[in-house]
């Protein structure tokens, strides 16, 4: 019995014991089970965030991208632009920008129908990369109609740049392509054609596809309409692609948006070698209306779980303790990454609205193509955003004013003082006319708290227009050169730059331009332009290239200024661009027209001899027929000016001549007053102020506002101790 009551008892605590070690199996399997589907979620949950900062990421890298080629093509539209008037230029303009960028895959030029009407209604000139071999041709043909291309016709329409839809070039490359298109202008402002560049999506594929989060996972661009532009290369990582476009595609699949609410999730299972994964995909606002997916199958996303089912809870603790630290530092570094893109933004927009500013305060050409004895370009290439370089001219008493200048260092310091000089500039000549106490004023405010050292090479001149004297004054710059039967440079005084001595004396000097003959000024810019092997340009080749502008009609300013660029820019060849590059370009064509009146009277300097010389102009008017009101402004303008010759010329008690020759053609009358005495230019005598009461107005200048006011011009000058006034008015 007792045996039996022993047996019985340890078959019940054996019972108890499987039950109880059943019951703390089945505790332990709840507790791993709970356990293991919190991991998950969780697991689940971080990819999720980890997707979401994969895929701004990516996104940002895809918008530098694109934004670098678009930039680099917008950069370059002046290329397209200047060589508008020379269609079979512009194969080579193709063929350059495709040599020069290694992921572009083609360039075109499709030109508005009928442009070129010697090339015919279509006109496509452009180059295709073939490997390592790059082709040449036109394009366009009936078959091939760009016209009717949808990229074309939109980008023409808009008037804008454009990304198209990705597409299977079958015919030459048999890859996957997308095109960027934009329009381009001619000299007149109207729409001259719409330039495309293809680009392989492959090397989009590459950028995105960089790295991962695990080995399976690779990333998908897709278009607006949903269409794919590119996915990794390998057969292994694109066996599942069709599916995914699917899956994404499709309206009834189940699609969830994130805690945060920025991306998509959509899972899917049961596919051949990986039974579940997730899709997450996202569309920014910085490459909208693109969207960017990343595919991760779950067979490696709980691959760390699946192995670690069996260890502690410690060990689970402290790895999901590391996973938030590297999420945390993850999010910390993508927020300093987004503050510093914001502050560049920011910098690199004041820059070009500084850019803007400093371009618009150069002169036009415009200020001076009106007229027909002068024409005036410039053109200003900053190494930087902004630069030192500056150039202006104008016109002012029948003289054309201009200078040329190169402030030390680049950048925003040398970008101030330029505009302080430019200002100073315009603001002394306007009422001085030599061009050394110009640069002797502007030194002198130069000098003033130069604390930082910076200093000033500048050129300064004034021509006549009447007689082309030029008279000029050169602190420390490059000579410029005179082009007309032949090239030579202007002999030059060498003073010292604007800034380095406050006590400079600076002298004028003169020469004679003929008509015809052109002035050649630049920065250093030019010369010391270097090419990948670091030679510079030199100035041999800047004669050279002025040598070839001899002739007729080729050294005008306009093509001056195109040959010197194009040369510069064929040397470099691509140079990274090291100093600010500043051209200005004066072509002097007087224009003689044929004489229908030529008198001359000579007075002594006497109040009586007043009415002689009113009877000479009336006699003079009255021989031109002209018109009764016209001719009594004339007869008071030459009156005012000989009255002052009289009063102020020569000495009390002195007697002198004044000559007054009047000439004048179909269209001018022109006044010249020639005398030996003082000399006085009238044209730097400030207005009077008619708005004041005549006590309160000082004495003097009333009479060179009359002049000023009644007739189209007045032009001093002082030669060989004579002053000679000339003054113009147009008639009927």
């Amino acid at each position: 019995m007792g045996k039996v009551k022993n047996n019985t008892s340890q078959n019940a605590s054996k019972r108890v014991s499987i039950a109880i070690l059943i019951t703390a199996a089945a505790l332990m399997l709840l507790i791993s089970g709970i356990q293991q589907n919190y991991a998950r979620k969780q697991i689940r949950n971080n990819l999720e965030r980890n997707a979401e900062m994969e895929l701004i990421i990516k996104a940002i890298d895809v918008r530098h991208s694109i934004e670098d080629v678009s930039l680099a093509l917008r950069n370059r539209s002046w290329e397209f632009e200047q060589f508008l008037p020379y269609p079979d230029s512009l194969f080579a303009v193709t063929r350059r920008i495709v040599e020069q960028n290694p992921n572009f895959a083609g360039c075109c030029i499709a030109m508005v129908p009928n442009y070129y009407p010697e090339k015919g209604r279509l006109f496509e000139p452009y180059t295709l990369r073939r490997g390592e071999v790059i082709e040449t041709y036109q394009l366009a043909s009936e078959e091939h109609d760009y016209s009717k291309n949808k990229n074309f016709i939109l980008a023409a329409e808009n008037g804008s740049s454009l990304w198209s839809e990705p597409y299977h070039d079958e015919e030459d490359l048999d890859v996957m392509l997308i095109t960027y298109a934009f329009p381009i202008y001619d000299a007149y402002g109207d729409m001259a054609a719409i330039v495309g560049v293809d680009l392989s999506t492959e090397w989009i594929g590459e950028l995105l596809n960089a790295r991962h989060m695990f080995p399976s996972s690779y990333n998908l661009l897709l278009s607006g309409e949903g269409r794919l532009i590119c996915s990794p290369n390998g057969e292994k990582k694109h066996k599942d692609v069709d599916q995914i476009m699917v899956l994404i595609n499709d309206s009834t699949a189940k699609h969830t948006i994130s805690a945060s609410g920025r991306i998509t999730v959509i899972s899917f299972d049961d596919w051949e070698d990986h039974a579940k994964g997730s899709v997450y995909y996202y569309t920014p606002k910085s490459i909208n209306p693109w969207s960017i997916a990343v595919i991760n199958y779950d067979d490696e996303v709980f691959a760390p779980l699946i192995k670690m089912r069996w260890k502690n809870l410690l060990l689970t603790l402290a790895g999901l303790l590391i996973l938030a630290f590297i999420i945390q530092r993850s999010a910390k570094n993508l927020t300093k990454l987004q503050r510093a893109n914001l502050e560049r933004e920011h910098i690199d927009s004041e820059l070009n609205i500084a850019r803007k500013i400093q371009m618009e305060m150069l002169p036009k050409s415009e200020e001076t193509a009106l007229r027909d004895d002068c024409f005036v370009v410039g053109s200003l290439d900053p190494a930087k955003m902004v630069g030192g370089d500056l150039y202006d001219h104008f016109i002012r008493d029948e003289k054309l004013f201009f200078c040329i200048g190169d402030v030390s260092g680049k950048g925003i310091p040398a970008a101030l003082v330029m505009a302080v000089t430019h200002t100073l500039f315009r603001s002394i000549s306007a009422h001085e006319s030599n061009p050394a106490r110009i640069m002797q004023a502007l030194n002198e405010t130069a000098c003033q708290r130069n604390e930082q050292n910076m200093f000033v090479t500048m050129f300064i001149g004034v021509l006549d227009l009447p007689t082309g004297r030029l008279r000029y004054c050169d602190a420390g710059h490059d000579k410029p050169f005179v082009i007309g039967e032949e090239t030579k440079q202007l002999p030059a005084k060498p003073h010292l730059p604007l800034g380095v001595m406050d006590n400079m004396v600076y002298t004028i000097q003169e020469t004679v331009l003929r008509s015809g003959e052109s002035l050649f000024l630049y920065t250093d810019g030019l010369t010391e332009a270097m090419n990948e092997s670091h030679e510079q340009f030199g100035l041999k080749r800047v004669e050279k290239g002025l040598r070839d502008c001899i002739g007729k009609e080729s050294n005008t300013s306009e093509n001056l200024i195109r040959t010197m660029t194009n040369r510069v820019n064929a040397f470099v060849d691509g140079a990274e661009q090291s100093d600010d590059l500043t051209l200005l370009a004066i072509h002097y064509t007087p224009q003689e027209k044929p004489l229908i009146f030529c008198e001359t009277l000579t007075l002594i300097n006497k109040v009586s001899e007043i009415t002689k010389l009113n009877a000479f102009v009336k006699s003079a008017t009255a021989a031109l027929n002209m018109e009764t009101g016209l001719a009594n402004q004339i007869k008071l303008a030459v009156e005012e000016a000989v009255t002052n010759v009289i009063d102020y010329a020569y000495p009390n008690g002195t007697e002198g001549n004044i000559n007054i020759t009047i000439e004048a053609d179909e269209s001018r009358i022109r006044f010249i007053l020639t005398d030996s005495g003082a000399e006085f230019d009238p044209t730097r005598v400030s207005n009077a102020d008619t708005t004041l009461t005549v006590d309160e107005r000082p004495i003097g200048g009333l009479g060179v506002f009359l002049v000023r006011n009644l007739m189209d011009s007045i032009n001093y000058e002082r030669v060989d101790g004579k002053n000679i006034l000339r003054m113009e008015k147009r008639y009927s």
